[in-house]
């Protein structure tokens, strides 16, 4: 059995990076963000990730549905632990949504799995959205859907 690599950067670091690439719109970097396969798990159901174009396409409508509705930017907050072993990491974060202002226009409740890549970095296994969606309202840029 191999060693599990030790992560090259804290759990909320890499939430800060993830975020300002959804606020930047560098979709390769979000794209990088995550593990292929991944897995997004909503209320309607599961969705393999198998291929870095699907993230690529997600997060390019992900980015219009945003800059639609005047939300500029994303922060991490309130980045929680439920438990880390190496090379997994289990929790919640709140995504803030920002406006052009960098004032604070809504969260989003998510759940991840983060592994640890054999070069160390992290990456999103698991994407979980934790609020609850009544029929006029839809995931948001920050999940894998």
């Amino acid at each position: 059995m191999e060693d599990v690599v030790a992560a090259t950067e804290q759990i909320e670091d890499f939430f800060a990076r993830y975020t300002g690439y959804l606020t930047a719109g560098d979709i390769e970097g979000l794209v990088g963000s995550y593990n292929y396969p991944a897995l997004a798990v909503t209320a309607m159901g599961c969705l393999a990730v198998t291929e870095p174009q699907q993230s690529r396409d997600f997060f390019n409508q992900g980015q219009q549905f945003y800059r639609s509705r005047g939300i500029q930017g994303v922060r991490a907050r309130d980045v929680i632990t439920d438990v880390e072993v190496p090379g997994i990491w289990v929790g919640r974060v709140v995504l803030e949504n920002l406006d052009s202002s960098g004032s604070a226009v809504g969260v989003e409740n998510n759940a991840y799995q983060v592994v640890t890549a054999p070069d160390g970095s992290r990456r999103i296994a698991v994407s979980t959205p934790l609020d609850a969606y009544g029929p006029d309202q839809s995931e948001g840029a920050g999940q894998q859907a």
